[in-house]
């Protein structure tokens, strides 16, 4: 089933995620034309939270809902990120499977599969996803505010609409909601044109500790 598929399932709902975060929490100079001055200030506050991370880890529940289906499927899994170029995206169940970037090379991992190693510099796949996951941690911004629309949404969220069509295809608005006291991303909805929906809780965030090389070299850390 496709949405079982692990890559499939990063690039489709992973990426968008990350562009709208990086969007709202790491470019340094947000240039709204018509923002209000409450949208700027909790920009700017969420921006402020963000510069004290160093790395984090979190645990995640993402909840997704087909039309054509009653029932959602849910998986359950990690992030692990270290600044500026490692990361470790995890689903735990209900099929295991693993995306690593560590610099420029990396590996995905299935449940029952030899691990695929790739090189960012010949991938150009990979590259693509991990140039924009570079992004969502500490890159040029500077494009982003003329490819989405923002709106506050409630006393935490922010709503982004993306200005391309070519994106909008797949992606209607993304949701994000922040934790109200450490302003970490708590929840992020996605909703798509056909009706389907994605939603990622995340949870248990641990910000700044050390981070075993493990968790960047080996699928399982237990291996």
């Amino acid at each position: 089933m496709q949405c079982f598929n692990f890559f499939s399932s990063f690039v489709r709902l992973f990426v968008p995620v990350c562009l709208g975060v990086l969007l709202v929490v790491n470019s340094p100079q947000p240039v709204f034309s018509s923002e209000s001055e409450e949208l700027t200030d909790f920009l700017k506050e969420i921006q402020a939270a963000s510069d004290q991370v160093r790395s984090f880890s979190s645990k995640f529940v993402q909840e997704r809902r087909l039309a054509l289906f009653a029932e959602p499927v849910i998986f359950h899994g990690s992030l692990t990120v270290v600044r500026p170029d490692r990361l470790r995206w995890e689903f735990t169940s209900p099929i295991p499977s693993v995306l690593i970037f560590s610099g420029d090379r990396g590996m995905r991992c299935n449940e029952k599969a030899p691990p695929v190693h790739f090189d960012l510099g010949s991938d150009p796949v990979m590259r693509t996803v991990a140039e924009q996951l570079w992004l969502w941690l500490g890159g040029d911004y500077s494009r982003l505010d003329l490819l989405y629309l923002l709106e506050k949404s409630g006393p935490s969220s922010l709503r982004i609409t993306p200005k391309s069509e070519a994106v909008s295809e797949y992606i209607g608005t993304v949701t994000i909601t922040f934790n109200k006291t450490s302003r970490q991303p708590e929840k992020v909805e996605i909703a798509e044109p056909g009706g389907d929906t994605t939603v990622i809780s995340f949870h248990s965030y641990v910000l700044n500790s050390k981070t075993p090389d493990i968790l960047f070299t080996l699928c399982g850390t237990d291996e």
